[in-house]
């Protein structure tokens, strides 16, 4: 067994990767299954929810940017660490099953960041859009999210797998 402090930097490094997925994705999950239901049962669609429902998507864009810069930090330091161990052949390669993997989830992960960008920053912004439109939209847009978030948390387990199986 390896001493701890031989291996203190890549289970920080791991810690944060995990911690800044579960702040996006758990963010999601939260905001379009509990947050938003309830907000419209409580408020139904008067001005007082369109101005809480803002603030909240205000507060949680916050959160997800701080998500989206840890992510790529830590990223990079893993897929480091996974190229310097033999488990990847680099970033967006396919030069084996690891590497394919890891990159379909990477190409995920920058749909989530467009899906992410496009509803904090470009949605509400439309004036073409009328109020339903944009929240039809917003909603869509974060379901998409969530069942991308959804995929990029299976590949990570699918690719933990793969790194802890004995190589033959």
């Amino acid at each position: 067994m390896a001493p701890i402090s031989a291996i203190i930097t890549p289970i920080l490094i791991n810690f944060l990767h995990n911690v800044f997925t579960a702040l996006w994705i758990g963010g999601m999950l939260t905001l379009a299954f509990t947050v938003l239901p309830a907000m419209r049962k409580v408020l139904g669609k008067s001005k007082e929810t369109q101005a809480l429902n803002s603030m909240i998507k205000k507060k949680l864009s916050l959160l997800t940017y701080i998500s989206i810069i840890g992510l790529i930090i830590t990223g990079l330091f893993m897929s480091n660490m996974a190229v310097l161990s033999g488990l990847s052949t680099g970033f967006l390669s396919f030069g084996n099953e690891y590497s394919t993997l890891m990159s379909i989830k990477h190409l995920l992960y920058f749909v989530m960041i467009f899906l992410s960008l496009f509803r904090s920053q470009i949605v509400d912004r439309v004036k073409k859009f009328t109020p339903e439109q944009k929240q039809k939209l917003n909603m869509l847009t974060l379901l998409l999210n969530i069942l991308a978030g959804l995929s990029v948390l299976f590949l990570s387990s699918y690719v933990s797998v793969l790194a802890a199986l004995p190589t033959p």
